[in-house]
């Protein structure tokens, strides 16, 4: 459920708000004419009344035990900002009333889940243990107090930084030379 997506029917001023923001400084040329040209701009109308049913779909969904997934696959509509849309996506399924833990599950776990489970031979993801791909994002607060801290990472571990570190290390330290 994308809220973002809702926004911009009929209202090119939306569309600029979402060009304006820091984020959308990483499209394309392209792509951000396409956003300002879209039929969405010139669409009458808007499913914007239709977020507290959507709100309590998902919600619904969640209870009942159907995997949620978030995603930003959608670049084309005009506010999905690739890589950035995922905190939107977040703060929507919070706002549906799944917790914190649920809505990051919903980025992380179950996404990984999903492939591992209908994509052969592709790398597990989404959970900390061995043998699956991980980039650690660090923060300086708590995710699960607020998916909100998860916008503003203190850094990230991508995966294999930590072994190639460690690697490093050896290779130098195998000299056996101290001040190095």
């Amino acid at each position: 459920m994308r809220a973002t997506s809702l926004a911009p029917s009929g209202k090119p001023e939306q569309v600029e708000k979402f060009l304006s923001r820091p984020e959308a400084s990483y499209l394309t040329p392209c792509r951000r004419r396409d956003w300002q040209h879209a039929d969405y701009v010139v669409r009458s109308g808007t499913l914007a009344g239709n977020l507290e049913f959507l709100q309590q779909c998902t919600k619904a969904l969640s209870d009942a035990g159907v995997p949620l997934a978030l995603g930003t696959d959608s670049p084309n509509i005009p506010g999905m900002l690739p890589w950035y849309s995922i905190h939107d996506d977040l703060r929507n399924t919070v706002q549906s009333a799944l917790t914190p833990y649920q809505a990051l599950s919903a980025g992380t776990r179950v996404p990984g889940e999903f492939i591992k489970k209908f994509v052969p031979g592709a790398d597990s993801f989404g959970t900390v243990q061995v043998g699956n791909r991980a980039d650690l994002l660090l923060l300086p607060h708590n995710p699960l107090d607020s998916v909100e801290n998860v916008r503003e990472p203190a850094g990230v571990m991508p995966a294999g930084f930590l072994q190639e570190r460690l690697d490093d290390f050896a290779k130098r330290f195998a000299t056996g030379k101290c001040g190095e």
